[in-house]
């Protein structure tokens, strides 16, 4: 008869125990109450030796001990997961898409690398014959540091593209100043033209801009 009293008080125990680790989930809580069992299993163990023994309850130190430390050890199990922040497109100001803007993994890179090299327009909508240098204002050194970031990304085939065609040359560089000197008004670098040079892994000036 005592040693089904004691299976019981077994599994009682270790009852109580789980659900103690699973009503306990804030991490402050779970700490006090881990750190309160595991000096509490000891203190039993050995101060309360007569009483455990004569209420049949002598796992309640090792199961208070063990309780304890699973407590401390798993104290942020159930802490809330921080939101991961947006993705940089997500945080600009508006993005106001053109419904004819393709969706797939090369424009949204695009849009990242125009939004990081660039910056996109608070209230304007981008469309494929949006033209980075006149619409978007790029130029000069920054546009010299996007063509670079788009050639890396995409490891494309520049192939006949004369930047100048398209942008000025950075002011502090004379000598690419001299050279694109007669160029005329430049001529619009469109999305849809760095999208399709993307696609097709090449650019081929008449091609991009027939099609613009």
């Amino acid at each position: 008869m005592n040693e089904n009293n004691s299976w019981v008080s077994l599994i009682l125990l270790l009852a109580v125990a789980a659900l103690v680790e699973k009503i306990v989930k804030r991490p402050v809580l779970r700490k006090w109450v881990g750190l309160i069992l595991v000096v509490a299993g000891p203190i039993l163990l050995f101060c309360a030796t007569a009483w455990i023994g004569g209420s049949q309850v002598e796992s309640l130190p090792v199961i208070a001990f063990v309780t304890g430390i699973a407590l401390l050890v798993s104290q942020n199990k159930y802490r809330l997961k921080r939101p991961s922040p947006p993705h940089p497109l997500l945080r600009a100001p508006t993005m106001n898409l053109a419904p004819d803007l393709p969706d797939d993994p090369e424009m949204q890179q695009l849009l990242q690398l125009l939004h990081e090299e660039i910056g996109l327009p608070k209230h304007k909508t981008l469309r494929l014959q949006t033209a980075i240098n006149i619409d978007l204002g790029c130029d000069g050194a920054e546009a010299k540091q996007f063509m670079e970031a788009v050639e890396q990304a995409f490891a494309f085939d520049l192939g006949d593209y004369d930047a100048y065609r398209y942008f000025n040359p950075p002011v502090f560089d004379v000598f690419l100043k001299h050279r694109a000197k007669g160029r005329g008004k430049k001529v619009p670098l469109t999305i849809g033209m760095l999208y399709l040079a993307i696609k097709t892994n090449s650019w081929d000036t008449q091609t991009l801009e027939n099609l613009s």
